[in-house]
């Protein structure tokens, strides 16, 4: 006895018994569906838009393929123009779904992270380090040898950066190297992952001459030290030397005192 399932090849023109029997089978399901006005195909093009969506949302052909188990032949067919898809092929590739988050991103966010947290000292081997990153991958990254990157990568260093952004390191080679390279720090964007956002570049801060007060120093200094920050953290936050914010502090502390007296006079 022989197995329909086992040994049909439903080939059309086929002269074996159970091919036969698939192909008058196939045309009655035809006839049945064009009778009660169900299409057989849906136009290449309706299944080429879909495919080309897919794509953009972070799909691979490779992917798209086997989620709706359909060849990677097919799918190229498709979209190279073919004019109709079979209608269980086309609602097999019409069920796959956009990625709400594509897996790959533009990685220019990913490097001016490096570069901001490389301006205040933090190495980038050390960034690398920190986010679980190989350090040759993440040279290769800000080396621009990289369209894309994973999605996962940009999430370490983006939680990184939040955490590290406000807090100077301890590298001033890092410092130089940053300098040197034109890279820009954590303040100079308002938007860091925006890829046509500019940096906002100021002049370097440079001391005043000796035994002259910069006041907007001073000031940056007075606040500092309200929010309890040490002389040397104070010191090593602004680039000065531990006795220069020491002997600003003498003088705002003075100023405060005279301020009070004048009050209490009045």
């Amino acid at each position: 006895m022989t197995h329909v399932a086992h040994y049909a090849c439903y080939r059309r023109g086929c002269r074996r018994n159970e091919c036969r029997t698939a192909d008058r089978i196939y045309r009655k399901q035809y006839e049945l569906r064009r009778l009660q006005g169900i299409p057989s195909h849906i136009p290449g093009p309706v299944v080429a838009s879909h495919i080309r969506l897919l794509v953009d949302s972070g799909h691979t052909i490779r992917g798209i393929a086997r989620t709706a188990n359909v060849s990677e032949r097919a799918i190229n067919y498709i979209t190279n123009g073919q004019k109709n898809v079979t209608l269980a092929k086309a609602h097999a590739l019409l069920a796959v779904k956009p990625l709400q988050e594509p897996p790959r991103v533009n990685p220019v966010g990913t490097i001016r992270r490096v570069h901001a947290l490389a301006f205040i000292g933090w190495p980038v081997e050390w960034t690398a380090a920190q986010a679980g990153i190989h350090p040759s991958y993440l040279f290769g990254i800000i080396g621009g040898r990289l369209r894309t990157i994973p999605r996962y990568v940009e999430q370490r260093v983006a939680a990184l950066y939040r955490e590290y952004s406000y807090r100077p390191g301890s590298s001033e080679f890092t410092r130089s190297i940053a300098r040197r390279n034109g890279w820009h720090g954590p303040l100079a964007w308002d938007d860091i992952s925006d890829p046509a956002a500019e940096p906002e570049v100021t002049e370097p801060y440079e001391a005043f001459p000796k035994f002259e007060r910069d006041p907007d120093r001073k000031a940056e200094i007075a606040h500092l030290d309200s929010l309890g920050e040490s002389v040397a953290s104070i010191a090593k936050q602004l680039g000065n030397t531990e006795k220069y914010i020491r002997d600003q502090l003498t003088t705002i502390q003075r100023e405060r005192a005279a301020r009070t007296n004048l009050r209490e006079a009045a």
